[in-house]
């Protein structure tokens, strides 16, 4: 369990890494290649581009659970949330897959 768990700590440092920087400058591809690499160790064989896909499901529970009269996509703050949901959402669904 102390594995699973430092693991998860890692593909969560991978992603907040990855948000440090800004959008255009960003390797979503090798931060998920990152990510997918991980998993295959406990049998979640995924590429890449799905665990992208994934994550993007998981952002999208976010906005799909605020009306988007309130979205404020230039506020760093709610955009900052909108990732903490979406890793948190992304762990609770590699925890799902690997338990």
């Amino acid at each position: 369990m102390i594995t699973i768990k430092k693991d998860l700590d890692t593909i969560t440092s991978i992603l907040h890494q990855t948000f440090e920087l800004p959008p255009f400058k960003r390797d979503y591809d090798s931060a998920f290649g990152k990510i997918a690499d991980i998993l295959k160790r406990y049998g979640i064989v995924e590429s890449a581009r799905n665990l992208r896909f994934r994550f993007i499901l998981c952002m999208q529970e976010f906005f799909d659970s605020i009306p988007e009269e309130q979205w404020k996509t230039k506020d760093p703050t709610f955009i900052k949330e909108s990732e903490e949901f979406s890793t948190n959402k992304f762990r609770e669904w590699i925890i799902e897959q690997i338990t």
